[in-house]
């Protein structure tokens, strides 16, 4: 069976840096933190974001209560476990919107609650009942659901749409799939039923961002992403990366101001005690700077020779880097900033002294390194003009 592309309909973000990316092993976000991360995500257009879990703790809710008195555009979602009880703690920190959810994989029925697929769907329905008593909005996220025999993932899939869920979400808790059993298993599902399907991606083995766009590919409407990836083990697709990524292989602008990422990114990094790593995709510091004698030429001439889109666009500058692998062009660039106009031969020579130095310090050289080069040069230049005079 062939399966072609569909259309790319309008795609819809849900950010779980507040739930999913507090789940992070050693994370804990302070209500401050939590607040001025809604309010960011809020400012640059998120649609949609989960504040947290009601259940955790009585400060959780506090917590939650103070973030749905924001005056904020975002849809706001609080994480809930199947079970009628915990309705109840949504309810009391005023949320209109929740994600029931619920493990459908045999595994997880037997080994996490030790019961039977009958008592999940039970579990779903007295859930999502108590939900609709209290004028609920939900989606129903289905835990595990890779794993799930598809016949039962569709029973679940089917008593969620009947019983109204706002949309159905596929979770690929343990990273059981790749783009192309991505692609397959949303293809099939909604060659079966027509709902709106969001998709929930691991990072086990580094392929949660293009698992997400394989399921746009298929026909998911909506997406769950996290700030620089951050979330449980190994972390879910990245906000930045999945939006870019859009905008530039897929021609879908979701209209977010992304020149506040790498502003953003650092926030989430400073209050979760991690780093972007320099190499990090999209946000890292190292996505335009250019070393390569060949790369530094090519972006002089033409940044587009070397990079898909403006450093400005996610809140970075471009940066040439003096290295071990530059070529005289940098070394002319650079020191025209400086107010230094060189010869081709000087720059050649200031080249050589600039390599030996960086394989030396085993890094690139800063830009004072590069006038001491050059102070240097010129003293032994000018010393050797006068022992030839005389």
């Amino acid at each position: 069976m062939i399966v072609k592309d569909k259309k790319i309909k309008t795609i819809n973000i849900i950010d779980t840096t507040l739930r999913n990316g507090e789940q992070a092993a050693g994370v804990v976000f302070s209500k401050h933190e939590k607040i001025r991360i809604v309010k960011m995500l809020d400012e640059i257009g998120i649609p949609e974001i989960e504040i947290g879990t009601p259940s955790l703790s009585s400060l959780e809710r506090d917590i939650i209560k103070e973030i749905v008195k924001l005056n904020v555009k975002a849809k706001l979602f609080v994480y809930c476990e199947a079970s009628p009880e915990n309705i109840s703690y949504a309810v009391e920190c005023g949320v209109k919107n929740i994600i029931i959810n619920i493990s459908t994989s045999d595994i997880h029925i037997k080994e996490k609650y030790d019961k039977t697929r009958t008592w999940v769907l039970n579990q779903l329905k007295e859930t999502i009942n108590e939900a609709k008593n209290n004028n609920l909005n939900f989606i129903i996220s289905a835990e595990d659901a890779t794993r799930t025999d598809l016949e039962f993932l569709l029973r679940v899939l089917h008593l969620s749409e009947k019983k109204d869920a706002y949309r159905f979400r596929i979770c690929d808790t343990v990273s059981r799939l790749d783009p192309f059993r991505t692609f397959l298993l949303v293809s099939t599902i909604l060659n079966t039923v027509d709902f709106p399907i969001e998709v929930y991606n691991h990072n086990d083995f580094g392929m949660a961002t293009a698992n997400a766009l394989a399921s746009i590919r298929a026909g998911a409407e909506s997406l769950v992403v996290s700030v620089n990836g951050i979330g449980e083990g190994t972390g879910n697709a990245a906000l930045e990366e999945i939006v870019m990524a859009l905008k530039y292989l897929e021609e879908v602008d979701l209209g977010i101001d992304t020149s506040k990422f790498r502003e953003l990114s650092e926030y989430v990094a400073k209050a979760s005690s991690r780093a972007i790593p320099v190499w990090k995709a999209i946000v890292g510091t190292n996505v335009f700077a250019h070393e390569s004698g060949i790369h530094a030429d090519g972006v002089l001439k033409n940044p587009k020779n070397y990079e898909v889109f403006e450093p400005s666009e996610v809140g970075l500058t471009r940066q040439l880097v003096v290295g071990k692998h530059s070529g005289s062009h940098t070394i002319l660039h650079k020191f025209k900033e400086f107010g230094i106009d060189l010869t081709i031969n000087e720059a050649n020579e200031l080249l050589a002294l600039a390599r030996t130095m960086a394989v030396d310090l085993k890094r690139p050289l800063f830009d004072k390194e590069l006038i001491y080069i050059f102070k240097d040069y010129q003293e032994k230049k000018k010393l050797s003009e006068n022992e030839s005079v005389s």
